[in-house]
């Protein structure tokens, strides 16, 4: 009884009444040091996830922004955090998944990666972003974040294929909810921790989620649009770096 009573009052993305909290993410080491990040020749065939299945006794992450269409703010250990969005304003079409590759609404921006240091999920040395150079493409995501929970698992595809090297940027979050979120998801990419949200405030976006794609050169294609799927996730890349 008491076990249960302590588990419904544990919020989203805390420690079960064990206190062991996930360890999902790989180590950031290809980001940091200002080495530059380059995608293997070969194109292996993209699989699931290989993060190991987690804990079954993690409490549900489930929050009032999991409701469609709506802006709330959230909370969470450390007080406010954000007001958040969960859902983008639909394409024409009503869809994402389309034939040609998703564009943003408004003018499409290219920006240069501000210098910013932001420590690593799974710790060691943090990462300079400035230093980044593409291919790269850099999510930032949430656990409150709707969105974010429906493209997280594309992203990690992506990571595991092999064709461009992939960047969490856990924003404006809590470390534990993102841990929480990740192991629930088999998420296991690099990613690095910005409580403040400076690399979105940097980029100029009020919103999440939010991608980058890196050049070579450092500078980076904004794309704030709808979620993205395995296919318009991979239109993009092809896209911007002519991968298939």
């Amino acid at each position: 009884m008491a076990a249960t009573l302590l588990a419904a009052c544990t919020g989203p993305g805390e420690a079960g009444p064990d206190g062991t909290v996930p360890q999902p993410f790989a180590a950031c080491t290809p980001f940091t040091g200002g080495v530059t990040t380059t995608a293997p020749a070969v194109t292996p065939e993209v699989t699931g996830s290989p993060a190991p299945d987690a804990a079954s006794a993690r409490p549900a992450v489930t929050s009032p922004s999991a409701i469609q269409g709506a802006v709330v703010p959230t909370t969470g250990n450390d007080g406010p955090i954000a007001t958040l969005p969960t859902s983008a304003a639909p394409r024409t079409n009503g869809t994402a998944s389309t034939s040609s590759a998703p564009t943003p609404r408004g003018r499409a921006r290219v920006i240069s990666l501000p210098e910013l240091t932001l420590e690593c999920m799974a710790g060691g040395d943090a990462v300079r972003l400035s230093t980044l150079r593409g291919p790269l493409v850099i999510n930032l995501w949430a656990s409150w974040c709707a969105p974010c929970r429906q493209e997280l698992p594309a992203f990690q595809r992506l990571a595991d294929s092999g064709r461009v090297p992939v960047l969490g940027v856990v924003t404006e979050d809590g470390r534990d909810a993102a841990a929480w979120l990740a192991d629930e998801l088999k998420v296991s990419l690099p990613s690095v921790y910005d409580r403040s949200g400076g690399l979105k405030a940097a980029v100029g976006e009020n919103l999440l989620p939010l991608t980058l794609f890196v050049g070579a050169d450092g500078r980076a294609s904004v794309y704030r649009d709808v979620a993205l799927t395995d296919q318009t996730l991979a239109q993009l890349v092809e896209h911007h770096f002519g991968r298939p």
